[in-house]
């Protein structure tokens, strides 16, 4: 399995995204805060989800961006002020399609950041 990565080294300008998952017929929109071909964190304020993010660590969800639909697994969760960091792992069969959208994305303005931790 590839490792979730959270590093924040690499972004991108903003997505919209929606994530659908059925079972629970549960739906939400943010935005994300870092991309690559594998993964996404994405955040969503905490209002928009009205369901305990714990029944759905470690499931399948949707993932939407514009017209394109992949498969992901949401791998873990913070809460950061009022905003909920969502990592999701893009399921192996669909990195394909997901790396294609990434590089072809309207917005390929990718930088490095450098994020300054207080001790």
């Amino acid at each position: 399995m590839f490792p979730l990565s959270l590093s924040m080294n690499r972004r991108h300008e903003s997505i919209c995204l929606k994530i659908s998952y059925p079972l629970e017929n549960c739906s939400f929109e943010g935005k994300t805060q870092y991309i690559s071909p594998y993964d996404i964190c994405m955040e969503v304020p905490t209002t928009r989800i009205k369901i305990t993010l714990l029944k759905l660590l470690n499931q399948d969800v949707s993932v939407t961006a514009g017209n394109v639909t992949v498969t992901g697994t949401i791998m873990g969760y913070t809460i950061e002020r009022d905003l909920y960091l969502i990592g999701i792992l893009i399921n192996k069969a669909d990195r394909a399609a997901w790396k294609r959208f990434v590089e072809e994305s309207p917005r390929p303005s990718f930088f490095a950041e450098i994020r300054h931790v207080s001790p």
